[in-house]
């Protein structure tokens, strides 16, 4: 689903960025960075989190948005490179080959998803066995889902054990998971990996 200007001001400040960057490498002392060369961004917005990966580990990162805007301000804003790859994709239908990534980031975007479950399956696809996912989002309790799942069709609305159990049965493995309330939502962070 496209975000509205608003939530794209909202999600490509560069202090979101930092605070993204800051989770991801949270999540990297749960992973074997050392056994990660492709890594795809899924949601990257301007492309902060793929081009920090890029600059400062020695991965290929492929970085991609539902929004060609998004990709096109990415693209100004960090030129691509031979480690850095921006292009617009739709998390439901990635056109990349099965068992493409080592690792796979998705930040603040199932949420945007009505079909999530769909974007599951893709991701276990693309990544290679043992491969690694970082899943940081938002969470809903079942009275908050209940409320506004009626009203909110272009938006992915799932909790905490349901998120966790469509990863579980696909094939991944949780390494971590740590949740934080965040007024009426709780925010999540997950390292999988794909066995």
């Amino acid at each position: 689903m496209k975000m509205t200007e608003f939530e794209k001001r909202f999600v490509n400040r560069r202090e979101k960025a930092e605070g993204n960057i800051k989770k991801v490498r949270q999540c990297f002392e749960y992973i074997d960075i050392g056994k990660v060369n492709n890594v795809l961004e899924l949601g990257c917005g301007f492309g902060f989190v793929s081009a920090f990966l890029s600059e400062n580990y020695p991965l290929n990162v492929h970085g991609t948005d539902f929004d060609p805007e998004q990709i096109a301000s990415a693209r100004h804003v960090h030129p691509e490179s031979n480690q850095l790859h921006f292009s617009v994709a739709d998390a439901t239908r990635l056109t990349f080959k099965d068992l493409d990534f080592d690792l796979v980031l998705s930040q603040n975007v199932f949420h945007h998803i009505p079909n999530w479950p769909l974007s599951v399956k893709q991701i276990y696809r693309v990544l290679r066995p043992q491969g690694y996912f970082i899943w940081i989002d938002l969470v809903f309790s079942k009275f908050i889902k209940k409320i506004f799942q009626p009203v909110t069709k272009n938006y992915g609305l799932y909790t905490s054990a349901e998120i966790q159990s469509a990863f579980a049965m696909v094939g991944f493995k949780e390494l971590f998971s740590e949740g934080v309330a965040a007024g009426p939502f709780r925010s999540q962070q997950m390292v999988l990996q794909k066995m």
